[in-house]
């Protein structure tokens, strides 16, 4: 009967687990279908980008803490921006919440464009710039905390009034402490330099870099600038 017992037991353990496995599979694949997080048209659930790792990473450690499903979209919305939402009613929904929490006091981030083509170039002409405004088009100060690139090949920098940051390259200002704010109804200065000259950029491609700015704007804290380029000889 002991035996037995154990044998049932076991048993049960078993079936709650694959249930349970089920369940948060389930839950992950419906989390993803709903959400995107780069610009390369492929499904979030098969894209291997470095943001589509690292948001599945956090994803995937909200549900083993239990976080019920809409708390994590609004979670993900928060950290990631609203624009990797998909689903438009729950991107209403998460919009009136911030809304409301802000208090009619927020920031608000906005780029000249949200994309730039260089068009022609030349790997001898080495480093080609281009300067793009960045503006806080909300009530209360946008502060800036980080500036990072896709590739070793790009560098940005951030200009506010007279202050210049470091290049930031890949790594962004990660650990460095470095922040800039930019009052309501100002504007910034978004320096992005590509060096052709880098063994990534291939003669006869259009190579294509993004620029990710992170910021206290509750509805887009990470916004994206892509820059492409055609290299010739």
């Amino acid at each position: 009967m002991i035996k037995k017992a154990i044998l049932v037991f076991a048993f049960l353990l078993i079936f709650r687990g694959a249930v349970f496995a089920q369940a948060t599979s389930d839950l992950k694949a419906d989390i993803y279908s709903k959400l995107k997080c780069c610009d390369c048209n492929m499904a979030f659930g098969p894209c291997g980008c470095k943001e589509a790792i690292e948001m599945k990473a956090y994803i995937e450690a909200l549900i083993d803490s239990g976080v019920p499903r809409d708390d994590i979209f609004y979670k993900v919305a928060k950290k990631y921006s609203l624009r990797v939402i998909l689903d438009e009613r729950i991107k209403v929904e998460i919009e009136k919440k911030v809304l409301k929490e802000a208090g009619g006091k927020m920031s608000m981030i906005a780029l000249e464009t949200a994309s730039f083509n260089f068009g022609e170039a030349s790997k001898k002409k080495g480093a080609i710039r281009q300067a793009f405004k960045l503006y806080n088009k909300g009530n209360s100060n946008l502060l800036i905390t980080n500036i990072r690139v896709s590739c070793d090949c790009v560098t940005a920098s951030l200009k506010v009034g007279d202050t210049k940051s470091p290049s930031f390259g890949v790594m962004g200002a990660l650990g460095s402490g470095w922040q800039a704010v930019i009052a309501p109804g100002k504007s910034a200065e978004l320096e992005v330099t590509l060096d052709l000259a880098h063994a990534s950029m291939e003669t006869g491609k259009k190579e294509v870099r993004d620029i990710f700015i992170a910021s206290n704007d509750p509805l887009n804290s990470q916004t994206t600038l892509r820059v492409e380029v055609d290299v010739k000889e």
